[in-house]
């Protein structure tokens, strides 16, 4: 079946939203003239603009309900799609690309044990653990495609959003090389305490004479000012934005020589843009969700915790806990300051 049209449909979080890229990049490889659409939640859409495997961009909440939720359906079935891929299913973006009117529909549902419903036709590999680039694949092969491996999720700048990025370097005397600090995550578990990447500042600061950038949401600026008081000298080398724009924030990173942080979009999104990364994971195995070389995108993971103990029989070791009191945290408390900025220094 040759695709006229297209919709994608991926309603989660930023990271998943940039990842999903991978995949569009493949599908537009496969099949040049296809019209691709996309739906994703509004607060990320920003990110796919320009990208070269996006005709055009629908957005709706992350759950659309109720009236909305008939509004949406009526709108996309005016598009005539000829196949609606969702990479990531929930049972609302499931039924909303089974009442599309798609001849073809390519539904995954990500759980494990969970029917992929809907889907006209057989997602494979279903039930296998994958990382996360390598599952959405698995939509496109179940359409006949064969994707390249490493591709790799994308963001495209244009000159001027990658020039004026460079002014506001300058205008904040960010001396290079510039380090960028991802403080925030999904949740409390996920972050490593903040002292150790206040250390890490000031490290970078006096050992490198560089500068160090951090990027936080307005629900994060909480961390950036814990990091703040935490650091004893050259504060001034220490630039803190808060709630700038996403793409924005693309295009500085893309302007740093390196990211350090916790597992969360930021580090996705700093891989999009072409930095190295380092990436610092406790309760959660990076398999699933750091799909990248490790030579290229290294990572510190504490292995063989037993208080790891959520996961699925088979599955790598996962703990789900939003606050860890009995265990102190030892998954991110284990990885020490020291070794992780050899690593920093290794890299740049």
């Amino acid at each position: 079946m040759t695709d006229r049209k297209v919709l994608a449909i991926k309603l989660r979080a930023m990271g998943d939203t940039i990842i999903l890229t991978a995949a569009l990049t493949e599908l537009r490889r496969a099949n040049p003239s296809v019209e691709i659409h996309v739906l994703v939640p509004r607060v990320w859409a920003d990110l796919l603009k320009g990208h070269p495997a996006v005709d055009r961009i629908w957005v709706t909440d992350s759950r659309p309900k109720g009236l909305r939720f008939l509004k949406l359906v009526l709108k996309l079935r005016r598009e005539k799609f000829s196949s609606v891929l969702a990479f990531h299913a929930s049972p609302t973006t499931a039924l909303l690309a089974r009442l599309l009117g798609a001849k073809r529909r390519a539904i995954h549902f990500h759980g494990h044990e969970d029917v992929n419903r809907f889907s006209t036709v057989e997602i494979p590999g279903k039930g296998l653990l994958k990382p996360i680039i390598e599952r959405d694949f698995e939509v496109l092969r179940a359409i006949g495609i064969s994707p390249k491996t490493g591709t790799l999720p994308s963001i495209t700048l244009t000159p001027q959003e990658v020039s004026i990025a460079k002014n506001q370097m300058e205008d904040l005397q960010l001396r290079a090389p510039v380090l960028a600090l991802g403080l925030g995550a999904s949740r409390a578990t996920k972050i490593w305490p903040l002292g150790r990447f206040a250390q890490i500042a000031q490290d970078w600061v006096g050992e490198r004479n560089g500068s160090v950038l951090i990027c936080v949401s307005e629900n994060e600026s909480g961390l950036a000012e814990s990091l703040l008081k935490s650091i004893e000298v050259r504060k001034e080398r220490v630039v803190v934005q808060v709630g700038l724009p996403l793409r924005q924030v693309a295009a500085l990173l893309s302007q740093c020589q390196l990211f350090l942080g916790n597992d969360s979009g930021l580090k996705h999104l700093s891989i999009a843009v072409g930095l190295k990364t380092i990436t610092l994971y406790g309760p959660e195995h990076p398999f699933e969700w750091h799909p990248y070389s490790k030579e290229k995108h290294p990572y510190f993971f504490v292995e063989n915790l037993p208080c790891r103990r959520d996961a699925l029989p088979g599955m790598p070791p996962w703990c789900g806990l939003q606050d860890c009191v009995i265990e102190n945290h030892q998954c991110m408390r284990r990885i020490e300051t020291a070794e992780v900025f050899e690593e920093c220094k290794r890299q740049v």
